[in-house]
């Protein structure tokens, strides 16, 4: 009995290895790249644990090939840095990577509730999917940015220093973090001022 169950981890074992879509499960292959194109590469489970970056490389990008995979990594200087799916995101500033956690998305039906931006039909639907909040800098300088409505952290790669932050959006709560550590906290439809202005470089966004 004993034998049978010992026969049949191995075949799964061996099964997994021949399939892709198993390897997900297990980890997925990071690259980091710096200046001049120096990099290495690190495996992390997908699983959400937290890993430590093995490198002290400054990293100015993080790379992923695995389009089921989104990992979120934070850099010796504070930043945040999400990759989601097979993509290749700019680090900002750049900065050695201390530590990162990655984990499996679903399908990738999640991202189909973009289109309630068109619909009245109450905040509920607005707020499941992305919210466009409005960055402004000296002499009304400004940039717009979506964010998802999930509590995730999403780095923020525009550099302008920032004086306030705009969110048009009731039953959302905002919080962005600034590379000098500011902290700064839009609730609801609302204009908040950043102190001092700096540049910020993530934030993240949940439903109230």
């Amino acid at each position: 009995m004993h034998f049978l169950t010992g026969l049949n981890v191995l075949l799964a074992l061996a099964t997994a290895s021949n399939g892709s879509p198993v390897k997900r499960t297990n980890d997925v292959e990071i690259t980091f790249i710096g200046a001049a194109n120096a990099q290495f590469t690190q495996n992390f489970p997908v699983d959400g644990s937290t890993v430590s970056v093995s490198d002290v490389l400054s990293i100015s990008h993080i790379s992923s090939s695995d389009a089921a995979v989104q990992c979120t990594f934070h850099g010796i200087d504070n930043s945040v840095t999400t990759v989601s799916g097979a993509e290749l995101v700019d680090v900002g500033p750049p900065q050695t990577q201390i530590s990162g956690s990655c984990s499996a998305t679903g399908s990738s039906g999640s991202t189909t509730p973009s289109n309630p931006p068109s619909g009245n039909n109450g905040g509920q639907g607005e707020n499941s999917g992305n919210i466009e909040v409005v960055f402004i800098g000296a002499a009304n300088a400004e940039f717009t940015q979506s964010f998802p409505v999930n509590g995730q952290a999403t780095q923020i790669s525009n550099v302008l220093s920032i004086s306030h932050i705009e969110l048009t959006t009731g039953g959302v709560m905002c919080t962005f973090h600034g590379i000098d550590n500011s902290v700064t906290t839009v609730s609801g439809a609302e204009l908040v001022d950043v102190g001092p202005p700096q540049t910020q470089v993530s934030g993240s966004c949940q439903s109230l």
